[in-house]
């Protein structure tokens, strides 16, 4: 039997309880603040899970009420939901973030799942921009290797009777990846992955589900989708890691350019993948990234990936292609030739390597601008 005490709750008193366990909402933590979701009355708190009055736990509680503005969209988030949790029921991976339940209290839908320990990627990001300098050639190939582990369970899960799940993230960015205390990597938010499991959620808009700024082309223009297109977003990530430079910033191309090069059936396909994105009130910046994803070249990937090391360069040119057929086929093939490139600079690279280096970014960053130790939390991805 499960109880609320209120809609939404305050410092130290239950959000809700069921069976024996109840979760006491935790905001004397920042991360509360900024994982907090105003759209559709979706909120996402710290909280501890306790029994007898004894906390076991920190995890967090996403909500969303049965009521709102849009009781149409409200009602596919919650299915979206439902979904995800149940999709968490199959993925068993040590760099993915559990689901622990599903509860519905007094209308409200509540998901628990792990709090994951750390900063995130965006944080990393941040920092090493503040020290001057990006992360080593060796830290993104361990980062990517882990994540491309995690993905290829992902992608390769199958229900009770062995039938494949057809998962796609969808929402690879560095906003869903977690760095913790040990130097463990993790992968976050299934919540607008694809899948096949019986009952999901259709998709009402052919457009991109997570941000657009690390879609892949087919997800920006409107195509099919399939596992390959994570390992771009990927790409995407790890360039930005070891370069701070992003395939889709046309700061060094006028809009007007672009569109001369487009072919006039993509051309059309660009229109439309626009005109998606508008009804959909995807954010503004959405418009350059569908027109760059349609309008890059191989020698712009080239150029990009050029001042890096051997392997790392080599990999991520087998990433971000436009076409999936060029791409690295598999992300447990990725893995393997992740692995090697680590292994290919001769020293061991792990772990306890990455943490130090983590350690040094957050200390020069500080150092140089007087910045404050960060939280588990990172800019919205």
């Amino acid at each position: 039997m499960a109880t609320a005490r209120s809609r939404w709750s305050f410092p130290g008193v239950i959000l809700f309880s069921h069976g024996e366990l109840s979760y006491e909402v935790d905001l004397s933590h920042r991360v509360v603040e900024a994982w907090a979701q105003p759209q559709l009355g979706e909120k996402t708190v710290l909280a501890w899970e306790c029994k007898n009055a004894r906390r076991l736990r920190q995890v967090l509680v996403r909500s969303l009420p049965s009521t709102g503005d849009d009781p149409e969209a409200l009602a596919r988030m919650r299915a979206r939901l439902r979904e995800e949790a149940r999709l968490a029921t199959y993925l068993h991976h040590p760099r993915i973030a559990r689901i622990f339940g599903l509860h519905e209290v007094q209308g409200v839908l509540h998901v628990v799942s792990e709090m994951v320990e750390g900063i995130s990627l965006n944080t990393l990001i941040t920092y090493s921009l503040m020290r001057e300098a990006p992360m080593s050639p060796a830290f993104c190939m361990y980062l990517g290797a882990e994540i491309a582990s995690a993905l290829h369970h992902a992608h390769t899960c199958t229900d009770e009777r062995g039938t494949p799940l057809g998962i796609v993230h969808r929402d690879v960015n560095p906003g869903r990846i977690s760095l913790g205390p040990e130097g463990e990597v993790g992968l976050t938010d299934f919540a607008r992955a694809r899948s096949l499991l019986p009952g999901r959620v259709a998709t009402t808009f052919p457009r991109p589900r997570g941000d657009v700024f690390y879609s892949s082309p087919e997800a920006l223009l409107g195509e099919e989708l399939d596992p390959r297109s994570d390992l771009f977003s990927l790409g995407l990530v790890l360039l930005e890691l070891a370069t701070w430079r992003h395939l889709y910033n046309t700061a060094n191309a006028r809009p007007s350019d672009l569109e001369k090069a487009l072919t006039p059936g993509v051309k059309a396909q660009v229109l439309g993948a626009t005109l998606t994105a508008m009804e959909a009130k995807l954010p503004g910046h959405a418009e350059d990234c569908i027109l760059r994803a349609a309008t890059f070249a191989p020698q712009d990937v080239e150029e990009l990936t050029e001042p890096l090391l051997a392997p790392l360069r080599f990999i991520l040119r087998g990433l971000i292609q436009r076409n999936p057929n060029d791409r690295c086929p598999s992300a447990a093939q990725l893995e393997v030739e992740l692995r090697a490139g680590l292994a290919s600079l001769g020293v061991p690279y792990g772990p306890t390597e990455a943490l130090e280096e983590i350690r040094m970014t957050l200390e020069g960053a500080r150092g140089k601008r007087g910045v404050m130790e960060p939280t588990s939390e990172g800019r919205p991805g």
